[in-house]
């Protein structure tokens, strides 16, 4: 019964927000924003994955420490489940809408500016991706010392993945610099896909998007994480697609093309990075895969004991080390919360090697129950409408373009599985410092010669 109910309302769920986003890109604006890519995002994920997640559970396709918790969903929990998610969806568009009307939208275009602006402006651009490229390179030098070196650092990437300590690194904190190296990458993409750079200039531009690209993807490498690989690769596609797109039916097209690259692309890398055991199948990796916001759910439904916004109100202290906000200022996450409900310890305690990430659904419950869905949702609508101006007003449509495909992707899609601030800020901390950058491109007058 569970079965059916699950995939009845999943069906009816994802259609609604399919019938909202028809009406809305073919019938209305004809243009996808940021609103738009969050729907859909929880349509996917909330409605059809979650009816996969159950359906495949309940028929043995599982791994224990999800199945155990995913069969205690109830057709009463299954319903409270779906209609904390219209409550949800309902107040991100709400908080959408207020912010559409209230915030000022001063959406630059590069359009709007002379040529001598516009070639000042890109050569700026193209100094901060060489800065950022040579500051990653640096510190991530830096960060791998302790490990002995680049080689040393591939040799225990598993382990620093799996929060054990062996070696005592003072400069852990650098290893999230290496992804400086992804947003000069996206600079320097965008920068050659730009038709109003000069051709002298690409030679400069195609060697930085080399180096930044094979550093990328080491620095990749030691994270030993799919789910990042995939996500840079689809960025470059996405941004590129964005760009050359001039109607909603032919994005539409290519949109479906990348996603089945990047469904074989979690078979790929699952495989290259030896993550799951030998001879899993496709259902059963997906829905290992797709289980840990189903699980965290229904744990916290039954715990139901709240965090009182506490991690909202904390979550500029994320960019900081951990050792300042986790170890002398004793604060936790709302994941570290649920890995505790899991494993009865956090990760890199206790013998736990691994966290139970919580997905925007599950957050937002645990921070005040459905007062917490209605406040969580409408923060996100401004912050989407806030993201939506910030990416517009980027003056090179090139840049503009790559730098939102990696918003997209980073920012607002994985957010509905990873919710946790701390989570969305550590894996956008380069994007967060490159935007930073290129706002001060604005500012400052940097010599141009």
């Amino acid at each position: 019964m569970q079965t059916s109910l699950a995939i009845i309302l999943g069906s009816v769920f994802t259609i609604i927000i399919v019938f909202i986003e028809y009406v809305k890109l073919f019938q209305l604006k004809k243009k996808i924003e940021a609103l738009d890519w969050l729907l859909m995002s929880i349509a996917l994920f909330n409605g059809v994955g979650f009816s996969f997640v159950i359906w495949s559970t309940f028929n043995g396709y599982n791994i224990d420490i999800w199945a155990s918790k995913i069969l205690r969903f109830s057709n009463q929990s299954i319903l409270i489940y779906y209609a904390l998610n219209l409550v949800m969806v309902s107040s991100v568009i709400l908080g959408w809408t207020i912010a559409k009307s209230t915030v000022s939208k001063r959406n630059v275009n590069s359009n709007n500016y002379g040529a001598i602006y516009e070639e000042k402006y890109k050569k700026k651009v193209y100094r901060i991706a060489w800065v950022m490229l040579i500051v990653g390179i640096l510190s991530y030098m830096l960060y791998s010392r302790a490990y002995g070196g680049f080689s040393g650092l591939i040799y225990y990437s598993r382990l620093i993945r799996s929060g054990i300590t062996i070696v005592q690194n003072s400069f852990s904190f650098l290893q999230r610099f290496g992804s400086f190296a992804f947003f000069s990458s996206y600079i320097f993409l965008g920068l050659i896909i730009d038709k109003t750079v000069v051709t002298k200039k690409r030679m400069g531009l195609i060697l930085g998007f080399i180096i930044s690209f094979l550093f990328s993807i080491f620095v990749l490498y030691t994270w030993v994480g799919r789910i990042s690989f995939i996500v840079y690769l689809a960025t470059l596609f996405l941004g590129v697609i964005l760009y050359k797109s001039t109607s909603i039916f032919r994005l539409s097209r290519k949109l479906i093309k990348l996603l089945i690259f990047s469904l074989v692309s979690i078979v790929l890398f699952d495989r290259l990075l030896n993550r799951s055991r030998v001879g899993i199948t496709i259902i059963e990796l997906f829905t290992k895969e797709l289980s840990f916001p189903a699980a965290s759910f229904i744990s916290q439904l039954e715990i139901n004991s709240f965090r009182w916004f506490k991690d909202i109100l904390v979550s500029p202290l994320y960019i900081l080390p951990s050792r300042i906000w986790n170890v002398t200022l004793n604060l936790d996450t709302a994941s570290m919360e649920n890995t505790y409900s899991f494993w009865g310890a956090v990760k890199g305690q206790s013998g736990v090697t691994g966290s139970i990430p919580v997905d925007f659904l599950t957050f937002s419950f645990m921070q005040a129950s459905v007062i917490g869905v209605i406040v969580v949702g409408i923060m996100w609508g401004f912050i989407l409408v806030w993201i939506q101006n910030k990416i517009n007003r980027i003056h090179s449509k090139g840049i503009r373009m790559i730098l939102l495909g990696n918003v997209i992707l980073n920012v607002i899609i994985l957010s509905v599985l990873y919710g946790d601030p701390l989570h969305i800020i550590t894996r956008n901390f380069g994007l967060i410092a490159g935007m930073i950058f290129l706002s001060l491109a604005n500012k400052i007058k940097w010599t141009t010669r």
